[in-house]
């Protein structure tokens, strides 16, 4: 499977625990934990694209 759509769903998971949980301080971890995943697809995804930085 595709290491950025794993990253990206993992933020979708993420996010939604953070919606679904009451308590504050794991609502925002779980918040922050889906920013991470997110941005670290994006950064797998811009390394597999084998381009050359401008």
């Amino acid at each position: 499977m595709n290491p950025t759509a794993v990253l990206h769903a993992g933020f979708g998971v993420s996010v939604l625990i953070g919606i679904l949980v009451s308590d504050t301080a794991l609502r925002v971890g779980a918040f922050a934990l889906g920013a991470v995943l997110f941005v670290a697809g994006i950064v797998v995804s811009r390394r597999d694209d084998g381009g050359e930085a401008a």
